[in-house]
């Protein structure tokens, strides 16, 4: 990734650690409000180098787009986890050149949590990686019958 790209992954990693203190809603629920939102698709946008935001300026109008985020209450996800999330999130944006809501679709908050502790270690890109590999284990149906006729075999 470049410098703008590195830059993009930032504020978005400090966007998310700023909505445990901002909002009062979940992180889960945030998470959901932001990927789906105006400004995830605007952010989308790689190839225009102005579409930088700051963090504070992108939780003023996530305030105004969404003031459901301001008056429900959930749990909350430490700020380094949701920090984590956010920068991955748009790396993977970056990365593959695909759009928040598809990504939220395949990979929701609470999918995401359950992996920091695996992948939170990891290149960006690497970690991405290994996401959509997951994602594509699970989705392909497992053929029992070849399964077993192929360890049958190798055992004899």
């Amino acid at each position: 990734m470049n410098t703008h790209e590195q830059r993009m992954c930032e504020m978005q990693e400090e966007l998310f650690s700023l909505s445990v203190d901002r909002y009062s809603c979940g992180s889960p629920f945030f998470i959901f409000k932001f990927m789906m939102s105006e400004l995830a698709k605007e952010l989308d946008n790689i190839d225009d180098p102005f579409n930088y935001i700051s963090p504070n300026n992108a939780i003023t109008i996530l305030e105004k787009l969404y003031p459901s985020l301001l008056n429900t209450t959930a749990k909350k996800y430490p700020k380094k986890v949701i920090g984590w999330m956010g920068y991955i999130y748009r790396a993977w944006c970056i990365i593959k050149n695909k759009k928040s809501s598809e990504i939220y679709r395949v990979m929701k908050a609470d999918r995401m949590l359950s992996l920091y502790d695996v992948y939170h270690t990891f290149s960006p890109e690497y970690c991405v990686d290994a996401l959509e590999e997951l994602i594509k284990e699970e989705e392909e149906p497992v053929d029992s019958y070849e399964f077993f006729k192929t360890f049958r075999e190798s055992d004899n």
